[in-house]
């Protein structure tokens, strides 16, 4: 098995990464890089500030094997320097034929650098998802969709944004989506595939309540949680969440409203994106 070169295109801005790190420990590329080395150990990565200015990959975007888009806590529609630069990559990166996965953000930002819009949820409360996404439905697409494949027809996952696809980009595919937006697609690039996801596959429990006790009075005051009492309480329950471990009673009286359903923790969307979409580089530009 030939060892892969990844690209992985870190979200967030620099004072974002810093509260990440602060919050969570590592910012949303440090987790990425860690959960795909824990899928293949043998992968080579490199993590890319896109946002940040005279910032380049170390090699052309055709010697990478695959290049991952990250979460982040940016607003598209703010069109920051950074996010600018950020779409501006992600159209270089459609063009360049180089497989392509989004978690989050990144879904977001290829959906409006192909041509789609991206806004505020226009959900009845107001709110995105925090810190779960529930009833993820796969579509008649999705249902044989390879990226997808080992999931549920439907399930709950990791959730943290706000932002939701309004109009889909010409090229793409919807494989998943809920009461509150889509949650999956494909978008056919210029040369490049992209997979992409509004849930996070790579978040864990710990990273979760890490992630909710870092940015407590913003998700009260947008009333995910009533009061920071119900937000710690929750947080501790989200600790206890693992692989190999379901809520119980307790667990699930201190997540209140969030409790889960049909929880599927693995990563299943990019365990499948590195089997199926993912080859060398030199393997794909001989059109093998």
């Amino acid at each position: 098995m030939s060892t892969l070169r990844i690209l992985i295109s870190e979200g967030n801005e620099c004072i974002d990464r810093a509260r990440l790190i602060r919050s969570a420990g590592h910012s949303s590329s440090g987790l990425c890089d860690r959960v795909l080395h824990d899928i293949r150990s043998d992968l080579k990565t490199e993590i890319f500030f896109a946002a940040d200015e005279a910032q380049r990959p170390t090699k052309p975007l055709t010697d990478y094997d695959g290049i991952l888009f990250t979460g982040s806590m940016s607003n598209i529609q703010d069109m920051t320097d950074g996010t600018l630069r950020q779409l501006a990559f992600m159209q270089e990166a459609l063009a360049s034929g180089t497989p392509l996965f989004g978690i989050c953000w990144g879904l977001q930002l290829a959906t409006v650098a192909a041509g789609g819009q991206v806004g505020p949820s226009g959900a009845a409360d107001g709110r995105g998802e925090w810190p779960f996404a529930h009833r993820i439905a796969l579509t008649p697409a999705g249902l044989d969709h390879p990226m997808h494949l080992n999931r549920p027809t439907v399930f709950d996952s990791y959730a943290f944004h706000s932002d939701v696809i309004f109009d889909l980009p010409p090229g793409a595919t919807v494989t998943a989506r809920n009461g509150r937006c889509i949650q999956a697609l494909e978008l056919q690039g210029q040369k490049s595939v992209f997979w992409g996801v509004q849930y996070h596959p790579e978040a864990d429990g710990v990273q979760a309540a890490s992630f909710t006790c870092g940015f407590a009075p913003a998700l009260v005051e947008a009333g995910y949680y009533p009061d920071a009492d119900t937000l710690s309480a929750s947080a501790k329950a989200l600790r206890r969440l693992g692989p190999d471990y379901q809520p119980n009673a307790e667990d699930r009286d201190q997540l209140g409203a969030l409790s889960l359903d049909r929880f599927d923790f693995a990563p299943v969307e990019l365990v499948n994106w590195l089997q199926h979409q993912v080859r060398p580089a030199q393997t794909r530009r001989q059109g093998r």
